[in-house]
């Protein structure tokens, strides 16, 4: 692949509503411009984008893939992104380092739910973009109706730029209403516009043209007192405003027709900005000061990992984005985020999995590096005399969670290496272990994503693993003040073990944790066993007395006991100790308390009523409403913990995928009754079950 200058490079993510067509918009593109001799295709397992297993099985995009391709001395990185909130995490990832992107909308289903929400994200980062109506030639499709959809949800801001020639399977070209020409198909790209097209024409490129010369005073002066403008004056100055975010042009695409595809990449090469035109980075240096670097390769090294690929038998792949300066293969760089140096060998262009050897990116290009020793996702290459520290990738956070253990000895040996390797690789998964229940958790934007992490532990790392939903952390407190006895005695022959203490244990406020103290007099108890019993009584409050859950908010006192000069030891006053906190819990009134979350959910209006009545299904408290913009409306609301496992599943499916959610652990409650007998009667009788079977 020839080196081209920064200037002629246009980085630009594919994004949009899942199935709207986004890869085979990408692999319609490479084919016509000669890079792949197929036509690869989704429905049939055969796109050269999507490579992962997981991938041609579901037909859907779950990782990013780079598609690097120069037309007319202009290099091309396509970055096609995942389209389901599942695997947003990419998404995210592919528009950090993109500097524009296609929003691509289905000509038969219009804006959809994914089209929000990346719009949105599209429109906080103040992202340039351009719209490509897909499909435009199925039987349902309406460019029309689309195209007057599209200006209804972003406003006339969002124009048309080439429309259809024909519907459905009449359709043959497209229109360039700036140039006023016919777009036919790769081999005959130019064509005279039909006179039958004139009039049709007239309202859209009216709207093209009064966007433009909004932009710029000077055109609309010229264009309110009916003077002519040239093409070169209205493509820039559309080029100009599109780089500001200020006109969105739409055009019209057909993959099985093969139509709109050579004014779509006309409309990349002349309209979205390249990377100096998107202007240098700012990063900060390890004091924290701010640092900037220029999109020249004269500027010091800086690149960003923005994706890792773990692969079992090739290795770590990282996905680089040079901000400044030049990357050379056979060469150390430093990563500040580890503080680490890194040795650089081979350095690819890829094109899905094909891969092209470069000796060098300049920058503003995107490549890939095997082999990256320490480097991860979020990971910051720079000269080691020159630090700087870019900020991660913004990430959706997880809202679904489940339990996981490995199915076998040999797979325990292995699961920590492999979950490691794998939130490498995707780090909206997050592992921890739930102290409180024991349970390894891992979490994920959504439940497609945890099934395909399973399947990756499995296919990529060898790994089988069982899944659940996680056990509630509850914890056990106590209402009142008591007391008891825990005596340990056992006789063995030879010298036997005796401890006895007198436990006072009294309810504290909510967080205080567990206090201990003593108040023991006449020698009762030998100071020398004090640790002793107050490390029973820790143990025992960990393990829990009711249900299992660890015991908290309380204080225990030693006040009296007795010993043996000769059978006393520092066993048995544990045990002792640990006896005797359960005799004391007993008589507390003991009780269980749940985890309640702090809920913000924010759906369209029109779900409201069913989504609140949901919320008071799972005994959720609705503390208000207001507006969140754009029709939708924030609902906050505090909801147990153990009534949220499926809630983003169950959220999607009452809200058509529009609803979103974020939930953050509150407070501890009383747990309700009727749901306390039936943890504590589970816990018993697994007690039971364990006993029998030893």
């Amino acid at each position: 692949m020839p080196a081209v200058a920064t200037e002629r490079i246009r980085n630009v993510a594919v994004v949009g509503h899942g199935g709207s067509g986004k890869t085979t918009l990408v692999e319609t593109l490479l084919h016509v411009l000669g890079a792949t001799s197929r036509l690869g295709k989704v429905d049939d397992a055969t796109s050269i984008l999507d490579t992962d297993p997981e991938e041609q099985k579901r037909r859907i995009t779950i990782n990013v893939a780079l598609a690097s391709v120069v037309h007319e001395g202009t290099k091309i990185n396509f970055l096609d992104t995942p389209g389901f909130a599942d695997f947003a995490g990419d998404q995210h990832a592919a528009l950090r380092v993109a500097d524009a992107a296609i929003v691509v909308v289905d000509a038969s289903a219009g804006v959809q739910v994914g089209t929000q929400s990346v719009w949105g994200y599209l429109e906080a980062g103040t992202t340039p973009r351009i719209v490509a109506v897909s499909r435009a030639d199925r039987e349902n499709a309406d460019f029309d109706q689309v195209l007057q959809q599209i200006r209804e949800a972003y406003g006339i801001r969002v124009v048309p730029l080439h429309v259809p020639v024909g519907a459905h399977q009449d359709l043959s070209a497209t229109i360039d209403l700036l140039h006023g020409t016919l777009l036919k198909g790769p081999k005959d790209p130019i064509g005279d516009l039909p006179d039958s097209e004139k009039d049709r024409i007239g309202e859209y490129r009216r709207q093209l043209v009064e966007a433009i010369v909004e932009t710029n005073d000077d055109l609309l002066a010229r264009y309110l007192d009916g003077k002519e403008m040239s093409y070169e004056e209205l493509r820039d100055a559309l080029h100009a405003a599109v780089r500001e975010g200020r006109v969105v042009p739409v055009v019209a695409t057909s993959s099985s027709k093969r139509v709109g595809f050579m004014g779509l990449l006309s409309t990349i090469v002349e309209m979205l900005p390249s990377p100096v035109e998107s202007g240098g980075a700012i990063g900060t240096s390890p004091s924290g000061d701010d640092v900037a670097r220029t999109p020249s390769p004269t500027d010091k090294l800086s690149a960003f990992v923005f994706k890792t690929l773990a692969d079992p038998f090739v290795g770590k792949l990282s996905y680089v984005r040079v901000y400044s300066g030049t990357l050379h293969h056979n060469s150390p760089v430093y990563d500040a985020t580890k503080q680490e140096t890194e040795r650089v060998g081979q350095i690819f262009f890829l094109r899905g999995k094909e891969q092209e050897i470069t000796d060098a990116v300049t920058a503003g290009d995107i490549c890939a590096i095997p082999k990256l020793t320490a480097s991860v996702t979020n990971s910051t290459l720079c000269d080691k005399d020159a630090p700087i520290l870019y900020p991660p990738i913004d990430l959706p956070p997880p809202s679904f969670q489940v339990a996981i253990e490995p199915a076998s000895k040999a797979d325990l040996d292995k699961l920590s290496t492999a979950l490691h390797k794998l939130i490498d690789e995707d780090p909206t998964l997050h592992v921890r272990r739930d102290d409180a229940t024991h349970e390894t958790i891992l979490s994920a934007i959504g439940e497609s994503a945890i099934e395909v992490a399973v399947h990756h532990l499995k296919d990529k790392f060898g790994v089988q693993v069982e899944t659940r939903t996680p056990r509630v952390p509850y914890r056990e407190s106590i209402r009142s003040r008591a007391s008891a006895q825990g005596r340990y005695k056992r006789q063995t022959g030879g010298h036997g073990q005796f401890g006895d203490v007198w436990l006072e244990i009294e309810p504290l406020a909510p967080g205080s944790g567990v206090q201990y103290a003593t108040r023991v007099v006449g020698g009762s108890v030998p100071k020398n066993f004090f640790p002793a019993v107050e490390k029973g009584v820790r143990e025992q409050a960990e393990k829990g007395v009711l249900a299992g859950y660890p015991l908290s908010d309380f204080k225990a006192t030693l006040f009296d006991g007795s010993y043996h000069t000769v059978d006393s030891s520092e066993m048995s006053f544990k045990i002792a100790g640990s006896l005797a906190l359960q005799n004391c819990v007993k008589e507390a009134q003991a009780f269980l308390l749940e985890p309640i979350m702090d809920l913000e959910v924010i759906v369209p209006e029109e779900q409201m009523g069913d989504v609140l009545s949901d919320l008071n299904s799972r005994r959720g408290r609705v503390l208000g409403m207001e507006a969140a913009g754009s029709g939708h409306q924030r609902i906050k609301a505090h909801v147990p913990l153990s009534e949220t496992f499926r809630y983003a599943t169950d959220l999607r499916s009452m809200t058509g995928g529009r609803g979103v959610f974020t939930s953050t652990f509150l407070s501890y409650e009383q747990c309700p009754s009727h749901i306390a007998e039936k943890v504590i009667a589970d816990h018993e009788g697994a007690q039971k079950e364990t006993a029998a079977a030893h």
